[in-house]
């Protein structure tokens, strides 16, 4: 009698736990592998970018190239999991966080996403202000964008001129976003790591993560735009040289941009937990 009363519940359990693992599994990752996934939801031609494992430990990566136009315009696109926070992406002169100019960006739950270029003169929110910065960013159709695709996000942006070779990748607080001055908060993690223009490896990844640390490397020659930013998704109206301006039309997000992959994790655990239980129950009984 035991027995049969037990077996209905041990059956209900298993299948919640094989759903979970079900849905856990198919949440989107991303790989050097594997071809760009989302390539027809950003601004540009997303082919022939080469691509780097950016920074393993935050499940990072990065694909970049020169625009097949010919001219000086290279494309960008960063892709990490979508964790409720911000994702970024800064070219250092130095190998340092300040005085970089960084691209960041994020999806708010079930809404259009933010992508703008930041100065990041230092530690604080405040001395890191948005729409500043001296990439010459693209704007109107091939302004920076951001999408979420299965608890996943994928930042794309371009400018023209030679991109410094020093890299900084940031992550911000786990369901942080920027409020409507778009400072962003204090990054949860942060890390440095190099690309290659050239031919051969795309690059050297990025180790670890810390805050702003004291060594730094000099940097790599090459050019950047001076004073001109964007706040974009798709497309905007472009301002006037040499001074920042914002665009403010936003991206284009998936169906699945409120389902972060943290949310995920928790549930399956928590499945875990209960089928635990329920085994052990399940002993001391018979």
């Amino acid at each position: 009698m035991v027995r049969s009363r037990w077996c209905p519940l041990l059956v209900v359990l298993c299948f919640v736990s094989s759903s979970s693992l079900l849905v856990r599994s198919q949440t989107s990752s991303d790989s050097c592998a594997a071809a760009l996934s989302v390539g027809s939801l950003l601004p540009f031609n997303t082919t022939g970018l080469k691509c780097l494992q950016a920074w393993p430990s935050q499940d990072f990566v990065l694909r970049f190239g020169k625009d097949a136009s010919g001219s000086n315009v290279w494309n960008f696109v960063l892709s990490a999991p979508d964790t409720g926070g911000y994702i970024a992406v800064g070219f250092s002169p130095s190998g340092k966080m300040v005085g970089s100019s960084a691209v960041a960006g994020w999806v708010p739950a079930g809404k259009a996403g933010t992508a703008r270029q930041y100065y990041l003169g230092g530690m604080s929110s405040s001395s890191c202000p948005p729409d500043q910065g001296k990439l010459t960013l693209s704007r109107g159709p091939a302004a920076p964008a951001i999408v979420s695709k299965s608890s996943r996000l994928y930042l794309a942006f371009q400018f023209s001129g030679q991109p410094l070779t020093k890299v900084i990748y940031a992550v911000g607080p786990k369901g942080t976003l920027p409020d409507s001055n778009g400072l962003l908060a204090v990054h949860l993690a942060m890390a440095t790591g190099s690309i290659s223009l050239s031919g051969g490896a795309a690059g050297t990844p990025a180790t670890g993560s810390s805050g702003e640390g004291d060594e730094g490397s000099e940097g790599s020659e090459g050019g950047e735009g001076k004073g001109k930013s964007d706040h974009s998704g798709a497309a905007g109206e472009s301002g006037s040289d040499g001074k920042a301006t914002t665009t403010t039309t936003a991206s284009a997000t998936s169906s699945s941009a409120g389902v972060p992959r943290a949310q995920w994790t928790k549930c399956g655990q928590f499945v875990q937990i209960l089928t635990y239980f329920a085994f052990f129950s399940v002993k001391i009984l018979f």
